[in-house]
């Protein structure tokens, strides 16, 4: 499913400033925009759509109606708008500009995996309550990380954005389904540290290529649910903060051999350009790869 195509089609006169189209992404899409005032088109979504306000914009509404519900909000920083998989909106209206507004989007099956993990057929994204103006601190949280993932790459960006996502679909079905009971509690696997060893070993052997966390949940026979759990518990890092910390081990030493250009350091460690990988480098080194390399020689 090609989720940037919903925002493609529903604001077609909306400036795009930031996207994760060619970012990798799996199971989740997020682009920032600036809106002009105006009406925007019908739409049946066909994927979970989160939208979040980043900034207020003075004096501006948003109007909206959908399976004949009537909405109207101001548009304050944190403001926070649900628009589930089948609810046809057929009047959207914005009374003035919107300065930048991060639009998320969650295809129907990131719901599909809730209701297999937890037994509760009831969980499913068409579910979900058509809401407005929700103020919601962990939503908010979670919207800014992807937010300053989409404005500037890090080596693990990629994990944590997926990892974010599977957060961020747990709490819109726990908080916002119809009438859904609290998810089971299942417990710790006993033999954790046998299956994390395992996932550590396939990090360090797989550090050049992309790494999302379904696939370590996989290598670790966890739902990523548990595995991102049992992770945290047994290395005290994330799995895209270990992952990032051990690219840039490795970054460090491939600018150790002088004949490697940056470009393929950048590559190999895991950035999708040289520019972003010198962006981050210096941000975590307190100097460029360039300067780093020279230091060594």
């Amino acid at each position: 499913m090609n989720l940037h195509a919903h925002g493609t089609y529903k604001f077609p006169k909306a400036d795009l400033a930031a996207t994760s189209l060619g970012r990798g992404w799996n199971g989740v899409a997020a682009e920032l925009r600036s809106h002009p005032a105006g009406d925007l088109p019908a739409i049946v979504p066909t994927q979970m759509e989160i939208t979040l306000a980043t900034r207020r914009s003075t004096g501006a509404f948003v109007s909206r109606k959908g399976a004949g519900v009537r909405q109207r909000s101001a548009v304050e920083q944190g403001t926070i708008w649900l628009c589930p998989v089948g609810i046809g909106e057929d009047e959207i209206s914005i009374s003035a500009p919107l300065d930048e507004i991060l639009h998320i989007y969650l295809p129907a099956d990131r719901f599909d995996g809730l209701a297999d993990l937890y037994g509760d057929t009831r969980i499913r994204a068409d579910a979900i309550r058509y809401l407005a103006d929700l103020r919601d601190p962990l939503i908010w949280q979670i919207g800014l990380s992807i937010r300053a993932e989409l404005l500037q790459e890090t080596s693990a960006g990629r994990m944590m954005v997926e990892s974010a996502a599977l957060a961020l679909a747990a709490r819109v079905a726990h908080a916002y389904g119809h009438d859904r009971p609290e998810p089971a509690k299942t417990p710790l696997e006993a033999d954790c540290p046998k299956r994390i060893a395992r996932v550590i070993d396939f990090i360090r052997a797989n550090l050049e290529r992309n790494i999302s966390v379904s696939e370590l949940a996989t290598v670790a026979c966890l739902s990523p649910f548990h595995f991102a759990r049992m992770f945290k518990r047994m290395t005290g890092k994330t799995p895209h903060g270990f992952v990032s910390s051990e690219r840039f081990e490795l970054a460090r030493k491939l600018l150790g051999e002088q004949d490697i250009p940056l470009v393929a350091v950048a590559h190999r460690s895991g950035f999708s350009s040289q520019a972003a990988f010198s962006t981050a480098f210096k941000r975590a080194m307190g100097c460029t790869p360039g300067a780093y390399r020279r230091r060594l020689s």
